[in-house]
């Protein structure tokens, strides 16, 4: 009989050294200097391990006052600091045994009579549970292995059929981590562990049982009901675990584990699970990594939800709702960034000397699932640049400013698309061919990626600037110059995909009515009146206007 296996004692946590070597390090190594980050060789468990050990860390040494964050970020807690304060926490921390197991169901699931057995590839997200697995995909895990992938599942779990709830923020929920970057440098382990706790989350082991779910039997939603922070301790949010799980640990026969690669001498080929586990309603939670939006739901009214990425990839379209609060009509707040974005933008950047309005100086790690119901489509990981000009307000105004620009450039993208589709595809009477999305999409990921950093240049000069009047010149003459930015780049890219001059070019007559309705479209009302700025001829004759009535 071998010992339990702790995840307080054993080297489980695969990092990245600034050597560019990787390792596995126990719990009380995370303050080393030389570590950079969580390395499982899956971004998806790379995020939500980087995750857990963040809500450790804010449960069991979080800050507890304005000078305790500042002194942690500058000097890391020595290993034996460490295992001091996460030892009340050491027995949720065991992943096998005959005790409560870590991210795990506090029941012997395969003593009841309606647990199913799935292979332990269903543990991944994009082999949901139930579904028909390919022999040879993944057919075993360490003990390491199963553990990371437990905290990927729990943390993300998509809608598994009836019974099979998703993660406290639904399925695949995006989440933002702030990337200090004290003298330009990428952050250790640690800073970025650190930057990101949030304040208020410390509680006594004592507490223990309201924050780590499997410590305690299961809130069954078919028995209770759903479940808010109302009936545990709001913490939870960093270790939800809504779904009935128990693995199966059987001696290794020399397979190699499908995360770590590594053989080990006990594996999990497959685990039982039962639905009914617990359902945390959405709605109810407030989640410090993720950002939400508001929207109104047909039986609750106005709600909060967590933002969830609609497809791959996450650019400066994505940016204002992650990083700044922002405001219909000047009214009240549509979208909110995550708690601890706006912790560190004004407060903990000031603590430690960082000017967010300084490129490169801190960034934002924005990941999470794209999903289409059960199916994750990809998972999403982008690095995107934190600007605040250090005041809530101010910060408004400039995201304000944002929201007029992306809404300019996408409706600059959609004139640039119909102008394309008029030059190229000349047929009316035929429906547009398959072969034509591709370019269409080609184009349309081009003109975001073109006027990209002149999006990030524009707002961190306004951030240096930082007026107090959100109409104020400085704003107005920036959307100016963006709308320039804007019709550059359209028409560049138009001149690319429909020349002239091509020796197999479609009907020039359609080619040069199409750049003339694009042209005349980018200085037209359309783009004006998404940047909320009047069109110069019109305040021209305003203008003279005044100036005639005064003579």
């Amino acid at each position: 009989m071998t010992e339990p296996y702790s995840l307080a004692a054993e080297p489980w946590l695969p990092v990245a050294t600034v050597e560019g070597e990787r390792e596995f390090i126990r719990l009380r190594d995370i303050g080393r200097a030389d570590l950079l980050r969580i390395d499982t060789g899956r971004a998806d468990c790379d995020i939500s391990v980087t995750e857990f050990l963040i809500g450790l860390i804010a449960i069991s040494m979080g800050p507890t006052d304005n000078y305790d964050w500042p002194d942690r970020f500058e000097t890391p807690p020595t290993p034996d600091e460490i295992d001091a304060a996460i030892a009340p926490f050491a027995h949720a921390l065991v992943l096998d045994g005959d005790g409560p197991r870590f991210f795990q169901d506090f029941e012997n699931l395969e003593l009841l009579n309606d647990a199913a057995r799935e292979p332990i590839a269903s543990l991944f997200m994009e082999t949901p549970a139930g579904h028909f697995v390919k022999e040879g995909t993944i057919s075993a895990l360490s003990r390491r292995g199963a553990a990371l992938a437990l905290i990927a599942l729990q943390t993300s779990a998509p809608t598994g059929g009836r019974g099979h709830f998703t993660s406290l923020r639904g399925g695949g929920g995006a989440s933002t981590l702030v990337v200090p970057r004290p003298d330009n440098t990428s952050p250790t382990l640690w800073q970025l562990i650190w930057a990101n706790v949030p304040d208020g989350y410390r509680i006594a082991g004592d507490d223990a049982e309201k924050v780590l779910p499997w410590l305690v039997p299961t809130r069954c939603a078919d028995k209770v009901g759903g479940t808010t922070h109302a009936h545990v301790h709001r913490a939870q949010a960093f270790f939800g675990m809504p779904r009935r799980i128990r693995l199966t640990f059987t001696p290794g026969n020399g397979e190699r584990c499908a995360i770590t690669g590594e053989l080990d001498d006990v594996v999990v080929a497959s685990y039982v699970t039962r639905p009914n586990g617990t359902k945390y309603l959405t709605h109810t939670w407030k989640h410090p990594l993720s950002p939400y939006y508001k929207t109104k739901d047909r039986e609750l009214g106005e709600v909060w939800l967590p933002l969830h990425f609609k497809a791959a990839g996450v650019g400066y379209r994505d940016w204002i709702g992650l990083t700044l609060k922002n405001k219909a009509d000047k009214k009240e707040e549509t979208s909110l960034p995550a708690d601890v974005v706006s912790t560190f933008l004004h407060a903990r950047a000031v603590d430690i000397g960082l000017k967010v309005s300084v490129p490169n100086s801190v960034g934002l790690l924005a990941a999470g699932y794209a999903m289409d119901n059960m199916k994750p489509l990809d998972f999403t990981e982008a690095m995107l640049p934190l600007i605040s000009t250090g005041n809530p307000t101010r910060d408004e105004d400039l995201a304000g400013c944002a929201t007029a620009m992306v809404q300019a450039a996408e409706a600059a993208s959609q004139l640039l698309l119909s102008a394309l589709k008029t030059a190229l595809y000349t047929d009316k009477k035929k429906a547009q061919p398959e072969s034509s999305k591709a370019p269409l999409a080609a184009a349309r990921a081009r003109f975001w990626a073109d006027t990209e950093n002149t999006f990030y240049d524009t707002l961190r000069d306004l951030a240096v600037k930082a007026p107090d009047d959100a109409d104020a010149k400085v704003y107005v003459e920036a959307k100016k110059a963006w709308r320039e930015a804007i019709r550059t780049a359209a028409l560049a890219i138009f001149d690319d995909l429909a020349p002239i001059d091509a020796p197999d070019s479609p009907d020039l007559k359609n080619i040069v009515s199409a750049r003339s309705m694009l042209f005349f479209g980018l200085s037209g009302p359309i783009i004006w009146k998404a940047l909320g700025v009047e069109r110069p001829e019109k305040a021209a004759k305003k203008a003279n206007g005044t100036r005639r009535k005064a003579a």
